[in-house]
């Protein structure tokens, strides 16, 4: 079965993400998938919890929800 996977993260995260690319800089884009994107991905797999904006009620999710993630720095 294949999964889709979604990564939100903070306007920081976004401005680092676009010097990377403005820059071609392979050490500081290897650096990010490490520290910001795989560590989301890993949280996201964890069983009971979701990404969603932590400010928002999440009545009639349809599922159990224990833990929600924070969607990113601002």
């Amino acid at each position: 079965m294949s999964r889709t996977w979604a990564v939100s993260f903070g306007e920081t995260e976004r401005m680092d993400l676009e010097r990377i690319i403005v820059d071609s800089d392979p050490d500081s884009a290897l650096e990010f998938l490490k520290k910001v994107i795989y560590p989301k991905v890993r949280e996201a797999e964890k069983p009971g919890s979701c990404f969603h904006d932590i400010a928002k009620p999440v009545d009639n999710v349809g599922r159990p929800v224990d833990k929600h993630k924070d969607l990113g720095s601002s």
